[in-house]
């Protein structure tokens, strides 16, 4: 599982709702994209606040939420605005089939990405981790997981 924008991980969620937040600074590239192959099942725009994206206030910034159906499970993609954010740029559409590291949208300026980990994947990234779009493995499945 590549991880879907370049930036900082600042946040790693472990209990049920697995979650890898990657802060992207104002000098990052803000391109997102896929991590993983599959087909965009869902996506849900949400209005809200433009709180600094690098804070856990930011979950109720305004976002986007890309659902993806892969092999081993849904997977959420969410866009989420910062500060000097005003704008998400979502590039696909619902039923769309998507290849890992294929470009999924644009966030202008500094903002963050959350990516859900699905069952039976170790994540391989640590908080405070830089990581590339499309180019650093955040996670990986046990091989139990493989189908």
């Amino acid at each position: 599982m590549m991880s879907p924008a370049s930036g900082r991980v600042i946040r790693i969620q472990t209990s049920e709702d697995r979650t890898i937040s990657i802060f992207m600074h104002l000098h990052n590239v803000h391109i997102t994209t896929a991590p993983l192959d599959g087909i965009v099942k869902k996506i849900v725009p949400e209005k809200g606040t433009f709180k600094p994206a690098s804070l856990r206030s930011a979950d109720f910034n305004a976002k986007n939420t890309i659902q993806l159906a892969t092999r081993y499970g849904d997977i959420k993609v969410v866009q989420i605005a910062g500060f000097f954010t005003r704008k998400i740029m979502c590039e696909v559409k619902e039923g769309q089939e998507i290849r890992r590291g294929e470009r999924i949208g644009k966030i202008c300026f500094g903002s963050r990405v959350d990516v859900s980990i699905p069952n039976g994947f170790e994540i391989l990234v640590k908080k405070g981790d830089k990581v590339n779009c499309g180019k650093k493995a955040i996670a990986s499945p046990s091989a139990a997981t493989i189908p």
